[in-house]
């Protein structure tokens, strides 16, 4: 690793609010959903892609964004992202055409910070990486559930577009204290922008890959599938966004530990499974027959503790399993590239099934088994320490 270069003293602040970013503009909007269908007059089911427009931008972004952040430097790139998902947040509440222009905005603009925070972490702190990515994964989770819970009553005591629009000011806050951070932006040499192995070529790097894109293609379905499963189940509309709420609440023990104890370990596929268990367990109990509050919200732990540990371990991977913040960058890039066009046939998916067979028993069983084979690939990328 590189020594720590000097860095700004909104840093480590910056990293927590940049975790809040990440989901939170995205993940708050299943909650309220029916309300955006009823605004503009189409079906609940039909805005499943409000989730998979941002997928499919991290998808087809992410490969590029190593590159830019290079030539640009990863301080300066970060605030440009940050204006570019202030932008397309505001435009989600103006018809419905800039709903779907906002929401692609949105997807870029939280592309750059999924691909750059792990490299801005290695660069600038390479002896905290699992205490930087815990930091920013408990953010994620914290600002996710907040945003998950809170977003349906007050859409209720003013409208859905208010509280859209009290997201952006979340992204609006970050950018102005992510500023200082700029006096030390450092642009990639032609040198550095070369080095580096080719990810492309690299079998751990694909088992990496495959497991990011599947263990994301259960994360994103549930989160924008489980209001309206417990909602099939009885659960009122307020219930229903509690345990979205508590999805996201639930999953910050996981996101704190799983990088901490990453790094601690030097082989990790006992975390590997055990996240990965528990996250099959969580389906299998979406599919048992009980319908009533509490059951749900015991699921939706069990859910949170897996999903999360196996996000936030995955983000600790793309630095651990490499040597320089340029194939950390590499990494996460190539990863999230192909592994978000995975993830973003999940909440499509899950949405077509139910529409076809009037349950959502296919896709709850369907999920499960993705679950269970990015486990497998998860296991498989620890064979080798490290991709270069």
């Amino acid at each position: 690793m590189n020594n720590t270069r000097k860095h700004s003293a909104f840093l480590v602040l910056g990293i927590f609010l940049l975790g809040a970013c990440m989901r939170t503009p995205v993940t708050s909007i299943p909650s309220i959903v029916g309300e955006i269908a009823a605004s503009f007059h189409v079906a609940t089911t039909s805005l499943g892609i409000l989730t998979t427009i941002p997928l499919i931008c991290f998808g087809l972004v992410a490969v590029v964004v190593p590159m830019i952040g290079q030539k640009l430097g990863n301080e300066l790139t970060i605030a440009i992202a940050l204006l570019i998902l202030f932008a397309g947040s505001w435009l989600r509440v103006l018809n419905y055409a800039s709903l779907m222009i906002g929401t692609l905005l949105v997807g870029i603009g939280i592309t750059f910070l999924n691909v750059l925070l792990p490299a801005i972490i290695t660069e600038n702190l390479p002896d905290k990486i699992g205490s930087m990515t815990s930091l920013y994964n408990v953010s994620l989770a914290l600002f996710s559930a907040i945003g998950a819970y809170a977003i349906t009553p007050v859409a209720q005591s003013s409208s859905w577009q208010f509280s859209v629009m009290l997201l952006s000011m979340l992204v609006l806050a970050t950018l102005v204290l992510w500023l200082p951070n700029l006096r030390f932006n450092q642009r990639g040499t032609s040198e550095s922008t070369n080095t580096g192995i080719n990810m492309w070529k690299n079998k751990t790097a694909w088992l990496i890959l495959v497991y990011f894109g599947l263990s994301s293609f259960v994360f994103y379905t549930t989160v924008a599938w489980l209001p309206s499963i417990a909602i099939s189940a009885g659960l009122s509309h307020n219930q229903s966004s509690l345990i979205a709420g508590l999805f996201q609440l639930f999953s910050m023990p996981g996101a704190f530990l799983a990088p901490l104890w990453a790094t601690k370990m030097s082989n990790r596929t006992p975390l590997i499974l055990g996240a990965g268990i528990f996250t099959i367990l969580g389906y299998l109990g979406l599919m048992m027959p009980f319908h009533n509050f509490g059951w749900f919200v015991f699921v939706s732990l069990i859910l949170a503790i897996g999903t999360s540990a196996t996000f936030a371990l995955i983000m600790t991977l793309f630095s651990l399993k490499t040597k320089t913040p340029v194939n950390t960058g590499k990494l996460s890039g190539m990863a999230q590239s192909l592994g978000y066009l995975l993830a973003a046939f999940g909440p499509m998916l899950v949405g077509n099934l139910k529409a076809a067979s009037g349950s959502w028993f296919a896709g709850e069983l369907t999920t499960m088994l993705v679950a269970v084979v990015f486990t497998i690939f998860g296991v498989l990328s620890e064979r080798k320490p490290y991709v270069d």
